[in-house]
């Protein structure tokens, strides 16, 4: 067990963090006063034309603009005073389902109606997934609920474009690439629902590797820290940096130590629990690494025994509904196996699962059929590779890449539900970043605004 290093650091500043962000809304109204003076300064009949009303069925959408939107004020008054029995039974005949979502996310009534209202379909538990996909400058979003989600308006350089990084509480943690990047983190926190982003202030890294950067939300809805390990030049040399929305800053106090053995600068998958980060080393180092976000330590927490070999992709870690660590292995058989870490250090095995005895027809299709496995060497006899994906903390469900799909494990209700295939041969799944649905029903809060 390597040694751990406390810092000591002073009280966290509080100030309000800046605005920042982007939005994607185009921006329709025109510019009636700069419209209004060319039509007066007009002689020739065009301008007179120009001015009269557009026909129907017109697609100069410059002279169609101001009716519209009284007309469009005329159709929200209305819908705002229907009764809510007849709003129910509109969002009933609603299709898709994700309609719906479209509906609560409109006016704080709306919401309360669907909130309260019986007999109305759930939506899908996700709205899709990110994946880091080279050579593609920004992250692509997969939208298995019809709601895109996409990057496009993020503020950084397409040359350089971006990598997720981490991703938690329908957020993500960003990093610019490009030139520079190897002496310079460079990082930002975008929420792709609210189409928000904060650019963190860069730091410079120049002998220092990357080990680890965490995005950890806390209360508030826009309050945030990420936590960055970075790892020296000198042998088992470790810095832990934090940044916190609240201040607006990375901490003034940096720890710093050493450690009893070297840690690769792997990015393997991340857990929050608390204010303690978890993240999966590489199937060589066989520990997770710990940082400890408040009291700048970091430790490392030995693997359980699972009596398997541990290659890329057949191990995984995750958190329980209480909020402890697990650790989850999926043998050659696909049988899932999972560990969870007890309170006095020690690991203990719960009930394997046969994934196979799960894969139902009518939730997997044609992969109940394939000749699926866990190990790479089996691909060579014609099976198809099965490996983990990612962790979804909101809900606890596992994701898998099975062949050329993405399967997500409702762990809960042991259920498969097949999301997305890839048809891209040139470029095979990794891991994915996926983005939960809102909380359902949406219940209505005092903070949201009467129209969102």
């Amino acid at each position: 067990m390597p040694s751990a290093v406390v810092v000591r650091r002073g009280a966290r500043p509080r100030s309000q963090s800046p605005p920042g962000g982007f939005d994607s809304a185009r921006r329709t109204r025109p510019r009636l006063e700069e419209e209004s003076e060319r039509g007066r300064g007009a002689d020739k009949p065009s301008a007179t034309r120009a001015r009269s009303p557009s026909p129907p069925g017109g697609t100069d959408s410059a002279r169609r603009k101001r009716p519209l939107l009284e007309e469009e004020r005329g159709m929200e008054g209305m819908a705002s005073a229907l009764p809510d029995d007849i709003l129910i039974e509109v969002f009933k005949r609603l299709a898709p389902l994700t309609d719906i979502v479209r509906c609560a996310a409109v006016f704080r009534r709306w919401r309360q109606v669907v909130s309260g209202a019986a007999g109305l379909p759930a939506p899908p538990p996700y709205f899709g997934f990110y994946r880091n996909y080279a050579p593609s400058p920004l992250p692509p979003f997969v939208p298995t609920a019809g709601i895109p989600l996409d990057l496009g308006d993020l503020p950084v350089s397409r040359p350089c474009g971006v990598v997720i990084v981490d991703c938690r509480g329908r957020r993500l943690l960003l990093r610019e690439l490009g030139a520079g990047s190897a002496s310079e983190l460079r990082l930002l926190v975008c929420d792709p629902l609210r189409k928000t982003s904060v650019s963190l202030p860069p730091r410079f890294i120049a002998g220092h590797k990357v080990a680890c950067c965490a995005l950890l939300p806390e209360e508030g809805a826009a309050a945030f820290r990420v936590v960055v390990v970075l790892f020296g030049a000198a042998p088992a040399h470790f810095d832990i940096l934090v940044y916190s929305s609240t201040a607006s800053a990375w901490e003034a106090t940096i720890g710093t130590g050493s450690l009893g053995k070297s840690m690769n600068p792997w990015q393997g998958p991340k857990v929050v629990i608390g204010d303690i980060v978890y993240k999966l080393q590489s199937e060589e180092d066989k520990y997770i690494m710990a940082v400890h976000s408040t009291n700048m330590t970091l430790s490392a927490v030995p693997l359980p025994n699972t009596g398997m070999l541990l290659y890329a992709g057949n191990h995984w870690i995750g958190k329980t509904e209480d909020g402890r660590l697990c650790f989850f292995a999926l043998r050659e058989q696909l049988v899932l196996v999972k560990w969870v870490l007890e309170s006095n250090g020690n690991w203990a095995e719960r009930t394997a699962v046969d994934l196979r005895l799960l894969m139902n027809p009518a939730t997997v299709g044609d992969l109940s059929q394939m000749k699926l496995s866990a190990k790479i060497a089996d691909q060579l006899r014609g099976c198809k590779l099965v490996s983990f994906g990612g962790f979804c903390e909101g809900n606890g469900a596992l994701f898998f890449v099975m062949a050329d799909w993405v399967v997500a494990l409702d762990l809960t209700a042991w259920r498969f539900e097949r999301m997305w295939r890839n048809t891209d041969e040139s470029r095979p799944l990794g891991d994915v970043f996926p983005i939960e649905m809102m909380v359902w029903p949406p219940a209505s809060h005092g903070d949201v605004s009467q129209k969102e």
